[in-house]
């Protein structure tokens, strides 16, 4: 693996072609699949004021949704300018604050009249026209919290009391407040970035599986304490059972993949987008690719997020810095972790969580925060080239 890395001279420029690739194809792809949403909500607009004899000015075509996924992405490229401009130093310093501020908006989502409910879960807040869906970047700065503290700690990672308990309290902290909007699936995500940090800083085996074994009953009890949820493992058990209940999705979802084949029914052939596949456009876009576009092109997906998670871990080897390396792993994470946790959902390999495809799923929040990881990455991968010769040995 370590021979793998360094055959990257640079892994910043592969990285950016391999973004580009998805934010192209994703866009389209979610285009493809809100159209059918967005020209029936644009009949239902058109319905009303006709029916009230006035002229509603709202905006509501058939492209609508593609309109603000592409605002929410010139949003979000700049971000991740800014991002990538960012003195990584100052963004160590500011690690601290940057934790403060994210469990205060994941405790505003919960605790203040801001928070919006939809579909049986907190996640949002109101923000003026806006809403935003906080835990999106609170990911990002756990992440940069989690390796400020292992960077500064890094002697006493190996000791439970010193080094390993504060780090689980603190992500204690965040999953309590992600328990609340009732989001399993980020928690789940969060879990393994950390873990994934926590490997690389090297922490003790066992303890990593003392956690371990006292989560489970944790997550055993999350499970049984909504019966969706418990509803929605057996689903994946039996498919046809929950046919027109808790395993709607799913089974639509294995039509959507199923019907396919090897190069698909045509970009914008879908049949299930039409309002037999719900959230085609967000959660189970991925079912949308492989229908339109058959294996070859659901492989193709999968195939460059396997890049990006590739090159994120090669970004992080060449890192000048132990921060930089240990952040780098957490980013990379967060966008593979997201994206194959969302596949393995679409092809029945995994129970229902709510979790977008990164580049793919329409929602602002989701593709701000995604490329502000890109930026942050980007701007790993360009200060260890301008440092070159100089890498610390971590």
């Amino acid at each position: 693996m370590e021979r793998f890395f360094r055959c990257f001279d640079n892994p910043g420029a592969l990285l950016a072609l391999v973004v580009m690739l998805l934010m192209s194809l994703g866009t389209v792809m979610m285009f493809s699949a809100s159209g059918a949403r967005a020209g029936l909500e644009s009949m239902r607009v058109q319905a009303q004021a006709e029916s009230r004899a006035e002229e509603d000015f709202r905006i509501h075509h058939g492209d609508s949704y593609l309109r603000r996924q592409v605002m929410w992405g010139v949003v979000g490229l700049l971000a991740a300018a800014v991002a990538f401009r960012f003195p990584l130093e100052r963004l160590e310093n500011l690690a601290m604050p940057i934790l403060v501020v994210s469990m205060v908006l994941l405790v505003l989502v919960v605790a203040s009249p801001l928070g919006v409910t939809a579909k049986g879960a907190t996640r949002w807040l109101a923000v003026g026209p806006f809403t935003i869906q906080p835990s999106e970047f609170a990911k990002i700065g756990m992440v940069i919290y989690m390796a400020k503290y292992l960077a500064d700690r890094r002697e006493e990672m190996r000791s439970f009391l010193r080094g390993f308990l504060p780090s689980v309290i603190v992500l204690g902290i965040f999953s309590i407040l992600i328990v609340l909007e009732k989001d399993l699936g980020t928690i789940v995500v969060m879990g393994v970035v950390v873990a994934g940090m926590w490997c690389l800083a090297r922490v003790r085996v066992w303890h990593l599986a003392s956690l371990v074994a006292l989560a489970m009953p944790a997550l055993v009890f999350l499970v049984f304490q909504h019966s969706y949820r418990l509803h929605r493992i057996l689903a994946i058990l039996d498919p046809e059972k929950y046919a027109s209940t808790y395993g709607l999705q799913l089974n639509q979802s294995l039509i959507a993949v199923g019907s396919g084949g090897l190069f698909g029914t045509g970009l914008g052939q879908s049949i299930q987008k039409y309002h037999f596949l719900p959230e085609a456009h967000t959660d189970f876009v991925y079912a949308i690719v492989c229908e339109e576009l058959g294996l070859m092109g659901g492989l193709s997906v999968a195939i460059l997020f396997l890049a990006f998670v590739f090159l994120g871990f090669a970004i992080a080897y060449r890192a000048h810095d132990y921060f930089s390396s240990l952040m780098a792993t957490g980013l990379t994470l967060i966008i593979g972790c997201g994206a194959f946790i969302n596949i393995f959902v679409v092809l029945g390999l995994a129970p229902t969580k709510g979790l977008p495809l990164p580049f793919f799923s329409y929602g602002g929040s989701s593709l701000v925060a995604t490329l502000i990881c890109v930026g942050l990455l980007m701007n790993i991968a360009n200060d260890s080239l301008a440092r070159r010769g100089s890498r610390e040995e971590f």
